[in-house]
């Protein structure tokens, strides 16, 4: 029993200590940025009705400044319910649980056109914008072969729609035939086409909407650096992507 109480202890070589060290510092470094990444968001102070908040009341709960203009977009053609507002894909969860219990909403008119209420109770088949052809957009009220062309196009320079307000970003896409359009379409986001950011190259970054030549190119050479990248989330590194580029982008991309 004493020869193994009293054995030497196995010498650590110097490397195996800075490798770990190294390891250690890297884990914390990611655990870091995802507690940096936290947004930090503000309840209302008194109740209001969505349909009357400007730019900057939205921004007073924390949300950017783009996020807020995407939200008064939606709601310009009016809101009626919190269901309404959940619907808002830039509106972050946490906003959302925030103000829910602060917010009223305009009584909408009844219609005594009885053929209308009975009209508008007839399923209609709603149109899957990731699916269609341009025939099938050509369908669409407010819709001629100009809109399908730069809808199928945006598309496919996206790799698919994933929110229905992405149609806002569709070149001389107006706001009235976007209010038009999005009673009679869907989507599915299941076949979305995404960037292997791990084995791309910096043409085809750069290609992408969200991203611009000097960012693909900082992407790329942050995967040099490390090899490859274990986490989405550690394209935040980059000096020049800010942390609503990362939500924009970041559904896109895939390891």
């Amino acid at each position: 029993m004493g020869y193994f109480k009293d054995a030497p202890k196995p010498i650590i070589k110097s490397e195996h200590i800075e490798r770990f060290e190294s390891k250690k510092s890297l884990t914390e470094k990611k655990e870091s940025k995802k507690t940096s990444y936290t947004k930090k968001y503000f309840a209302p102070s008194c109740r209001f009705n969505p349909n009357e908040y400007l730019l900057k009341d939205w921004m007073a709960l924390g949300l950017s400044m783009k996020q807020s203009q995407s939200v008064i977009n939606f709601i310009q053609r009016g809101i009626h319910s919190n269901k309404d507002l959940e619907k808002i894909y830039v509106m972050p969860a946490e906003v959302f649980s925030l103000i829910k219990d602060s917010t009223f909403y305009p009584q909408k008119e009844k219609t005594e056109n009885k053929k209308y209420e009975v009209d508008t109770l007839i399923k209609v088949e709603l149109l899957d914008i990731n699916l269609a052809s341009k025939e099938d957009l050509i369908q669409l009220k407010g819709i001629g072969e100009f809109y399908a062309k730069q809808i199928i196009k945006y598309r496919e320079e996206l790799g698919g729609f994933i929110f229905i307000e992405q149609l806002l970003e569709v070149w001389k896409m107006r706001l009235e035939t976007y209010q038009m359009v999005t009673p009679q379409i869907t989507l599915n986001i299941h076949n979305i086409e995404k960037i292997n950011i791990n084995t791309c190259t910096i043409d085809v970054l750069k290609k992408h909407p969200y991203l611009d030549y000097y960012q693909a190119n900082s992407l790329i050479k942050m995967r040099m650096q490390r090899e490859k990248f274990s986490e989405i989330i550690e394209i935040l590194d980059s000096k020049l992507i800010n942390e609503e580029e990362f939500e924009r982008i970041s559904p896109y991309l895939s390891l």
